[in-house]
């Protein structure tokens, strides 16, 4: 890549040795499942869904199939196909951190960033969160978390604040709100 705009249109990727596959940690990352004539349109799919951070292709099914995961929250493994090979995005601070929070012209047709419709800025896409130099994928239940929207919000998952006001671990979200105003109509009866 010569120029950060370059890099809005394009991707770089890494690949595995061939008899790989990608196993994700939950059935919720694959995106895609399909077939491919080849390893290049199967890259190309997935460069061109902001959700895409790994891909794997076996060329003799052409199963193309996409993940919305990368190797913190899943694996490349040995498959008994010698012709399956894994790919994945690589991803650096350089690819977000000059448009960020900009103006939606910054962001036009880029993978890295989409345009919110609410405030009219780049910002990280779907499942993903800024962590103040780019965007990681949000993380599952359990796994600990640094800020409020670290954690999938679409499985209804929270960022858990402990009694020090300190960030902990991904966790099924309660309305405290709600269940406060339960317990004390339980408690007036």
């Amino acid at each position: 890549m010569s120029s950060p705009a370059h890099a809005t249109y394009s991707s770089t990727l890494s690949l595995s040795l061939q008899g790989h596959e990608f196993q994700p940690q939950y059935g919720v990352q694959l995106i895609f499942n399909e077939t491919a004539e080849s390893l290049i349109l199967c890259g190309t799919v997935c460069s061109q869904n902001p959700s895409c951070r790994t891909f794997d292709y076996d060329s003799s099914s052409h199963r193309c199939r996409l993940f919305e995961a990368d190797l913190t929250n899943g694996a490349i493994i040995a498959t008994a196909s010698q012709m399956s090979i894994v790919g994945s995005m690589i991803l650096s601070a350089s690819l977000y951190a000059s448009m960020y929070n900009q103006s939606c012209s910054a962001c036009q047709e880029n993978r890295y960033q989409t345009c919110s419709s609410t405030t009219n800025t780049c910002q990280c896409p779907g499942n993903s969160y800024w962590n103040g130099s780019m965007c990681p994928l949000q993380l599952f239940e359990n796994a600990a978390c640094g800020q409020i929207d670290a954690c999938r919000s679409d499985l209804n998952l929270s960022c858990i604040i402990n009694f020090y006001g300190e960030f902990t671990q991904c966790s099924i979200s309660i309305n405290l709100f709600t269940n406060y105003f339960r317990i004390r109509k339980l408690e007036h009866r």
